[in-house]
This record gives C-alpha cells, sequence and structure tokens, in this order.
C-alpha cells in the first residue's frame, strides 16, 4: 500500500508541475504577445498618474505608422472616441471608436493618409480629457473669413431690388383692386325664361 500512496503522490506533484509549468508558459506567451503588438505601433498611448488624462496628448507621427492606446486595471474607465475638432464634445459616428469605455483597452489604429486626428474620452471629456494626433504634414488649417472677405458669385444689391419690385407689385395690385371698387357697373336686368 506503501507503493500506491508514493506513486499517488507522485502522480499529483506531476499533475501539479505540469499546471505550474503550463501557466508560466502561457504568461510568458501573453507578455511577448503583448510585447510584439506594441512593437509595431509608432506611439504607445496610456493614462497619466492622475487617471484623468493621456499620458501623451500631442503626437506627431508619419502616414502609415500606428498608435496604440493601452492601459490595464485603471481604477476608472476610458475609451478612444474620435471628435470632429479639437473642442469638440461628441464622438463622430464613423470615426475611429475603441469601443464602450473600459479599465483595460488594448487599441491601436493605423493612419493611412495627412490629417489632424482629434479623439477624447467619451465619459471624461468635461474633465478635457482629448488628444492630438498629427499624421504627417497633418490638416491644413482653414484660413478664418473676415467681413472683407467677399464671395465673388454674389451681385449686389440683390436683395433691394427685389424689395423694391416686391413693393411695386403690392403698390399695382391695390391699384387695381381699388379701380374695381370705384367704377361703376350698370344694373343688371334679370333675364326671363
Amino acid at each position: 500500500m506503501s507503493r500506491m500512496v508514493v506513486a499517488s503522490l507522485m502522480m499529483s506533484l506531476l499533475v501539479i508541475g505540469s499546471v505550474g509549468m503550463a501557466s508560466a508558459q502561457e504568461s510568458e506567451s501573453t507578455t511577448l504577445q503583448n510585447e510584439n503588438q506594441t512593437n509595431d505601433c509608432a506611439v504607445v498611448i496610456g493614462i497619466d498618474a492622475s487617471g484623468m488624462a493621456y499620458n501623451q496628448t500631442d503626437v506627431s507621427i508619419e502616414v502609415g505608422e500606428t498608435v496604440c492606446w493601452v492601459w490595464e486595471n485603471e481604477s476608472m474607465e476610458h475609451n478612444v472616441a474620435e471628435t470632429g475638432g479639437p473642442n469638440d464634445n461628441n464622438r463622430k459616428l464613423t470615426g475611429v471608436y475603441s469601443g464602450p469605455a473600459a479599465t483595460t483597452v488594448d487599441f491601436n489604429h493605423t493612419f493611412t493618409e495627412n490629417m489632424t486626428f482629434y479623439y477624447m474620452c467619451e465619459p471624461h471629456v468635461s474633465m478635457d480629457m482629448r488628444g492630438t494626433i498629427t499624421v504627417g504634414t497633418g490638416t491644413p488649417a482653414t484660413p478664418a473669413s473676415t467681413m472683407d472677405d467677399k464671395p465673388d458669385d454674389t451681385v449686389p444689391g440683390f436683395g433691394i431690388v427685389s424689395v423694391v419690385l416686391a413693393g411695386l407689385g403690392a403698390v399695382v395690385f391695390l391699384r387695381i383692386e381699388t379701380l374695381r371698387m370705384i367704377t361703376p357697373r350698370g344694373s343688371r336686368i334679370p333675364r326671363e325664361i
């Protein structure tokens, strides 16, 4: 019976050792996989020490490069949502989106054209949790229009001409109606049947 106990004990140790070894290999594999994923990233963006901002908020990359947003076991949930501009509080419905906010996020996006990419954390946009990525030359800034800028296709005075014509039309209409009211009409004699 002592041989059975020893054999059973050895089997148990073998199983425990195999499980521990598999767990260590899985952990090492996950670490290698995470390192390989971030090796493809030109920039890795996380959450700063305050937990209320991205750790890099203004980044420049080249066209064709990938940006990764990675954080794990944060105390609050965050996400990445593309916006239409630096102060826009609304997510672009067809824009880049990491999905609902989460405490652990591993999201990446490859930028394929010159642009200025604006994004926010949806739950913390009121705390100004935003970021900007300039890809290549970025998006050219649109010049602010001034009062001196006049489109070439406008007709000056068109509104005034319209008002004058409408007024003349009203005068003619009133004149015709007034003449109808004051013009005497002959008496009508009923016809006999």
